[in-house]
C-alpha cells in the first residue's frame, strides 16, 4: 500500500511545481509590482549607495512580498486535492485501486509544503544575489511555517467544502483586518477583551505576517511567537486527518 502511494510522489511534486507553484510565483510577482506602484517605489531603491531610509523601504518591500508569497503558497497547498476530487468524482477513479485516500492526500499536502519551501529558497537565493541579502534558510523556514499554519487550515477546509479557497481568504483576511483594528485600540490606550479573544478564534494570519521580518533577516525567533501559529496548524492538520479517516469517499 505504501509503495503504491509513494509511486505518485514524483508526479504530485512535478504537478505542484509546474502548476500551483508557478501560479504562486506569478501572483507574488504581480502583488510585489502592485505594492511598489502603490508606495511609489522606483529603481532608486536598488541602488547600493542609497540612504538608510531607501534601504529600509526595500527591506520592507521584501518582507511584504515574502509574507504574500507565504500566504499564497499556503492557500494553494490544498488546491486541487480533496474537495476538487470529490466534487468531480475523481476520487472514484483514483481510489478504484488499493490506494489509501488518507496517504494519498497527506502525501500531496506534504509535497506542496516541500515544493513551496524549495521555491522560497530558490527565490531567496536570486534576491540575495540580484537585490539585497536575505536569509535563504530563513525564507524557506518561513514558507514552511505559513504552510503549516495557514496551509493546514486550507487542507482542513478542503475536506469540508468545495468553497474552501474563498472561505480561507475570508478567514485570513478577517484576521488581518481585526489585527489592524486591535492595534488601533491599543494605540488609543483602549483594551477590548472581546477583540483580543476574537483574534485567537481566527487564523493566526497577523502572527505569521509579522514574522516575515525576522525570518527574512535570519534572526532567532522567540518560541512564544511561534507557539500560536504552530499549535493552530497542528490542530487543523490533525482535524483534517480525522475527517479523511471518517468521511466516506465517493459520497
Amino acid at each position: 500500500m505504501k509503495a503504491r502511494v509513494t509511486a505518485y510522489a514524483g508526479v504530485q511534486l512535478a504537478d505542484y511545481l509546474t502548476g500551483r507553484g508557478l501560479v504562486a510565483v506569478l501572483a507574488t510577482a504581480l502583488a510585489g509590482w502592485g505594492y511598489g506602484a502603490w508606495h511609489g517605489l522606483t529603481l532608486a531603491v536598488f541602488d547600493p549607495s542609497a540612504g538608510i531610509a531607501t534601504r529600509e523601504q526595500l527591506q520592507r518591500a521584501i518582507e511584504v512580498v515574502l509574507a504574500t508569497f507565504g500566504l499564497i503558497v499556503a492557500g494553494l497547498s490544498a488546491q486541487g486535492l480533496v474537495a476538487r476530487h470529490r466534487s468531480r468524482r475523481y476520487d472514484r477513479a483514483i481510489f478504484a485501486n488499493a490506494v489509501s485516500p488518507l496517504r494519498y492526500y497527506l502525501q500531496g499536502f506534504l509535497l506542496a509544503g516541500l515544493g513551496g519551501a524549495m521555491l522560497a529558497a530558490a527565490l531567496a537565493q536570486i534576491v540575495s544575489v540580484v537585490v539585497q541579502h536575505v536569509s535563504v534558510p530563513g525564507v524557506a523556514g518561513y514558507a514552511v511555517l505559513v504552510w503549516l499554519s495557514i496551509g493546514s487550515l486550507a487542507f482542513l477546509l478542503s475536506t469540508l467544502t468545495i468553497w474552501h479557497t474563498p472561505l480561507l481568504v475570508l478567514l485570513v483576511g478577517g484576521s488581518l483586518v481585526l489585527d489592524r483594528f486591535a492595534s488601533g485600540l491599543r494605540t488609543a490606550g483602549e483594551n477590548n477583551a472581546f477583540v483580543e479573544l476574537a483574534q485567537y478564534l481566527l487564523p493566526p494570519g497577523h502572527s505569521v505576517v509579522a514574522l516575515s521580518r525576522p525570518f527574512a533577516q535570519g534572526l532567532v525567533v522567540e518560541p512564544r511567537l511561534l507557539a500560536w501559529p504552530v499549535l493552530f496548524g497542528i490542530a487543523c492538520f490533525l482535524a483534517a486527518v480525522f475527517l479523511l479517516r471518517r468521511r466516506p469517499f465517493g459520497t
